[in-house]
């Protein structure tokens, strides 16, 4: 039920921003409001289920990190 609820209210914020969107270039900001709605409604439903998911900090844990250390132990640190 709250998955069902959390879908609504985002679709609802998706059609209240297209709205808000006017002027020139509004298909590619509807498609970039869909894509971060999409987004942030998939982080909000795995948190709600604890299943693990896709996110930037996992690129800066996989690659990023790995790098700085490494680069620190490389200038002796």
């Amino acid at each position: 039920m709250k998955i069902a609820i959390t879908l609504i209210l985002y679709i609802l914020a998706f059609f209240w921003g297209c709205t808000k969107l006017r002027g020139k270039g509004r298909q590619l900001h509807r498609l970039w409001l869909g894509c971060i709605l999409v987004y942030c409604a998939y982080i909000n439903i795995c948190g709600m289920t604890r299943t693990p998911f896709i996110s930037v900090g996992i690129l800066y844990t996989a690659f990023f990190q790995p790098i700085g250390r490494a680069i620190i132990y490389w200038l002796g640190g």
